[in-house]
């Protein structure tokens, strides 16, 4: 059951990561730290996933790839990743409260908080005209550093990467493969930050587990690159807003805590 669950979540969250450009990460960590039975381990062997899951979409989208609109966010993304990933152990433990459910205890972390309540923002401007906000592209540098700096400190960079680029009216494959060119370098960024406090030898007895949810995820991303031509960019905005606000209130409420 616990193989099965693994393999479902990969390739379930790799194919909705592939067009709304963020979930991934969050809904395999708590799988992983399940399996491995150890949070640093659990963070470390989704983020070994993660990566080479990214390196292979970038492959596969390459082409698509808007570079005047990469090269600004990435490199704005950069140093505000490496900020972020510094500041990460003075404040990921700050808890603001707790409460019980019959299943145990939910936490919420001012980080969670904040990001929760910016998500739910950002996705209410997308899909209500009247809020609805064009952004010039010096707003790029503001969106690499926002997306960057929270990918750093929590993990969570693509909601707000996808948030900055579905303003600027990219075609679809153009806004996706964009932004796995621009989580490939945060993502290189912050692993190493990460793994500064883990051995990669502990992992050892969870390399079959990593490979399964690697070639789960990578299925889960050609499946989704397969299926493209058949997604409106109407319809892949809508999917992108919804993820974010559900996410948001995840967030907020502590069912996902980072």
């Amino acid at each position: 059951m616990e193989i099965l669950l693994l393999i479902l979540v990969a390739f379930g969250a790799s194919w909705l990561t592939f067009y709304s450009g963020f979930g991934l990460g969050t809904l395999l960590t708590p799988v992983f730290i399940l399996l491995f039975k150890d949070p640093l381990l659990g963070i470390a062997g989704t983020a070994i996933v993660h990566f080479l899951n990214n390196v292979v979409k970038f492959f596969l989208m390459k082409k698509s790839v808007n570079w005047k609109v990469a090269i600004p966010f990435g490199l704005a993304a950069i140093p505000a990743a490496f900020l972020g990933a510094f500041l990460i152990g003075y404040v990921q433990d700050i808890e603001l409260y707790s409460y019980e459910i019959s299943e145990g205890t939910l936490s919420i972390s001012l980080i969670n908080l904040v990001f929760g309540f910016v998500l739910i923002c950002f996705a209410m401007i997308e899909l209500i005209p009247k809020w609805s906000i064009a952004f010039s592209k010096q707003s790029l540098w503001i969106g690499g550093v926002i997306s960057g700096f929270f990918g750093g400190l929590s993990g969570h960079q693509g909601a707000l990467r996808s948030a900055f680029l579905i303003k600027y009216q990219l075609k679809k494959e153009v806004f996706i493969a964009t932004g796995i060119i621009v989580a490939l370098v945060v993502d290189i960024v912050r692993i190493p930050t990460y793994f500064s406090e883990v051995n990669l030898s502990d992992l050892s007895d969870g390399y079959t587990y990593i490979a399964i949810a690697l070639g789960a995820a990578l299925m889960g991303a050609i499946t989704g690159k397969i299926l493209l031509k058949k997604i409106k960019i109407r319809a892949l905005n809508l999917i992108v807003s919804i993820a974010m606000i559900v996410f948001g209130l995840a967030l907020i409420s502590g069912i996902l805590n980072h």
